[in-house]
């Protein structure tokens, strides 16, 4: 039986030798030891109940499961510190990474045994606060650790907290706001072709799915972000037919399912909408597409109303990676957009004067020490517009665990305990001068609970492209909504608090300004634009056909996945072209005589609708053929053209030298001057040498002439006859009255 001391000796030495990162570790097992090569996660902690300390007899029951190799001799030890609660966030921070963090008050609990036949070991630990030497409210370090008995070797340890909110102690309260994305990358190209069938798949088993069941399980507490474009897209599957890639599908009844499962879910709900597609707002803004960053705020807005079937506000923007510079939020503010969803450290909080010049200048520049208390999830952003926008600041450190990966055993219980302990450490926070120091609150008057009152806390995963555990998200939220110091609220609530923290100005990155849209990418966009305002404006409706395709192709989804979205830019460039050349100019070849003369043009329109179209005519052969028309252009007024039908144009022109081929290009312009598709070239036979022809003519005249004399001979030739032997006399027989023959004149 190993001896209590003998442990303590070895805890000790445990405790000088190198920690391993925040949560699971597994250290380097010695050489030629079976032992320690143990599975990569050879601790798991499943349970740490309850979550948050209220009763200071009340048991804490720590438990999970060792696995390693069946029969290896293993140390279970649960290490934790008597009377010392952490005094800020950074030192949370610090004793996870194990980084700057230490205390000498720790004690230990060790339970030793082998491992069974099946490699297993499980444990549990009861403790008491008494026990644990928790004073007062707060949150303090608890760890599990897992060594091997031979050797020492950590093979595994977790790193969590305990937080201690005793009944009847009055703790600040914080106002808690979640944000969650129902987002996802476009499925379709221009509005008739999807580009894949991965959105059937998301909607019944995957992303899209566990999207649905987590807005089914949470709260009124939680503000959800729908990007329209999905909603439509989950539409179109829906409601019939539908091309995917040239291959005919029928509807997916599943879709339909889960858009009523999504309005049904998301009734009475805070909601808002994002830009139609959920676009790179400040690549667009850079690349001169400000135009288009404005039309998917006005489309997104209008189209969730339509598709959720109440007033949803499409006012607060949730820029990618919570990041944005001072063009773009101009360009919102200029939008309609009243608050902009950013991560906190994009707007950080100003050091005084006198902690910076504490800090080590770097390039120059001093370092602003890490902020001691949380700074409101709130401020303001002055923009060019008449009214300044409301910075929402999302803390990153709530964010990271509210979105990390639940896929691993016990990771969803040790994220709530951090989550909760984080925010308990923001609510024991207090500002003690404009210095920033900080203290502990331990049992604070009603009036620094008042002002506690309204300090404000935002949390959203950091992706827009997220993909929940919804039993993890739901278990969050409850264990939030029951903690003493939050209170849940809705991210439209939020405004900024008259005694905010100063801050600094946005902070945007090379790094930042390198993750957006490429250049050459967005010009290929700027210019599939030009075209489809050109395929809009030569209706007379001004048809938005390709609108909400173009909005599409700017997706902050395609950032890092050039390959697909220059595949869905091809698409719509293809579709826009099969649209252009549905009106078009007849190539068949003309010929013009003379000097001078008209060519007719034709042009023919193929779409259902009407159109409002100018013609330009301008000569490719001005050697030979020039236009008669001022600066040798010839323009036709607007002119409207019928659908399915064609509209002729005679063009005047002038022959050149002499003549022989020449072309024509003829170029379709819209109510506005644009062009209209490519300019088209129409073969025009023309000659100057009009005396060629009167030749021809009179030539012509001549034989004609030559064939009627000739004519007139032969009929006065038939009309010569004899009259009697010795001669010819003319005139018809019988001309002569009673002229018989002589042998008939005798008598019988």
């Amino acid at each position: 039986m190993i001896r209590k001391a003998a442990l303590l000796t070895l805890l000790t030495a445990l405790l000088a030798s190198p920690a391993g990162m925040a949560g699971t570790a597994v250290a380097a097992p010695p050489p030629g030891r079976v032992a320690a090569a143990a599975p990569a996660d050879p601790l798991s902690v499943s349970e740490i109940t309850p979550e948050v300390v209220r009763v200071a007899t009340s048991p804490i029951t720590v438990a999970g499961t060792v696995s390693g190799t069946p029969g290896s001799f293993v140390r279970v030890a649960v290490r934790y510190s008597r009377g010392r609660p952490f005094a800020s966030r950074a030192e949370m921070a610090a004793y996870l990474s194990e980084q700057g963090y230490g205390t000498t008050n720790w004690s230990t609990r060790i339970q030793a045994t082998p491992l069974d036949q099946s490699g297993k070991l499980p444990f549990r630990f009861t403790v008491t606060p008494a026990e644990l030497g928790m004073p007062r409210p707060g949150v303090y370090p608890f760890e599990i650790e897992l060594t091997d008995a031979g050797t020492g070797q950590r093979l595994g340890v977790e790193r969590t907290f305990l937080t201690y909110a005793p009944k009847g102690e009055q703790i600040p309260k914080v106002k808690l706001a979640v944000a969650l994305p129902i987002v996802d990358r476009p499925h379709r190209a221009d509005d008739a072709t999807f580009m894949d069938d991965d959105l059937s798949a998301s909607l019944t088993s995957g992303r899209l799915a566990s999207l649905l069941q987590t807005a089914q399980d949470t709260g009124d507490g939680v503000t959800w972000f729908v990007d329209p474009a999905l909603l439509d897209d989950v539409r179109v599957l829906s409601s019939g037919p539908r091309n995917v890639r040239g291959t005919r599908k029928d509807a997916d009844p599943a879709a339909g399912q889960w858009l009523n499962g999504l309005r049904s879910a998301l009734t009475d709900k805070t909601v808002l909408a994002t830009p139609y597609a959920d676009p790179d707002m400040a690549a667009l803004v850079h690349h001169g597409l400000d135009k288009q960053a404005a039309a998917s705020v006005q489309r997104g807005a209008a189209l969730a109303s339509e598709l959720l079937g109440r007033e949803i506000h499409g006012t607060t923007a949730w820029p990618a990676n919570g990041k944005i510079d001072r063009d773009a939020v101009d360009e919102l503010a200029m939008s309609g957009v009243t608050s902009v969803l950013l991560s906190g450290d994009a707007l950080p909080p100003r050091a005084t004067a006198q902690n910076t010049a504490q800090n080590t200048p770097q390039n120059g520049q001093p370092v602003p020490p890490p902020a001691q208390t949380t700074p409101d999830g709130a401020a303001t952003l002055d923009t060019v517009a008449d009214n300044p926008l409301t910075a929402l600041l999302a803390d990153p450190t709530l964010s990271e665990v509210l979105g990390g990966n639940m896929s691993a055993p016990g990771a969803a219980m040790l994220a709530r305990q951090r989550f909760l302990a984080e925010t308990a450490m923001i609510a024991f926070e207090q500002q003690t001068g404009p210095s920033g120091q900080t203290g502990q609150t331990g049992g604070t008057g009603q009036g620094d609970t008042a002002k506690a009152a309204t300090r404000t806390v935002i949390a959203t995963p950091e992706s827009h492209l997220w993909t929940p555990d919804p039993a993890f998200v739901s278990s969050l939220l409850q264990a939030a909504s029951s903690a003493p110091w939050l209170r849940m609220t809705s991210l439209d609530s939020i405004k900024p608090g008259r005694a905010g923290v100063p801050r600094a100005d946005l902070t945007y990155t090379e790094r930042d300004r390198q993750a957006e849209l490429s250049r050459s990418y967005l010009a290929t966009v700027r210019k599939l634009e030009r075209k489809a305002d050109a395929v809009a404006t030569v209706t007379e409706e001004h048809t938005d056909v390709f609108h909400t395709a173009i909005l599409r192709l700017s997706s902050a989804s395609w950032r890092g996945d050039g390959k697909r979205a220059l595949s869905f830019a091809g698409q719509v460039q293809k579709a826009i072209d099969e649209r252009i050349d549905d009106v078009s100019v007849l190539d068949t070849p003309r010929a013009v005589a003379g000097s001078n003369g008209q060519v007719p043009v034709s042009v023919a329109n193929n779409l259902d609708k009407d159109i409002q179209i100018k013609i330009r005519v301008t000569s490719a052969s001005k050697s030979r053929l020039a236009i008669d028309a001022p600066a040798g252009v010839y323009l036709t007024p607007t002119t409207r053209i019928l659908a399915g039908r064609s509209q002729l144009v005679n063009v005047p022109v002038i022959v050149r030298n002499e003549g022989g081929d020449a072309s024509i290009a003829v170029q379709l312009l819209t109510d506005g001057d644009e062009k209209y598709g490519s300019a088209v070239r129409v073969v025009v036979r023309a000659t100057g040498y009009t005396g060629i022809a009167l030749v021809i003519v009179g030539a012509a005249v001549v034989i004609m002439l030559a064939a009627v004399v000739m004519r007139v001979l032969r009929r006065r030739s038939r009309k010569v006859f004899p009259f009697d032997g010795s001669g010819d006399e003319e005139g018809p027989p019988g001309d002569r009255q009673g002229a018989v023959p002589a042998e008939r004149t005798q008598s019988p």
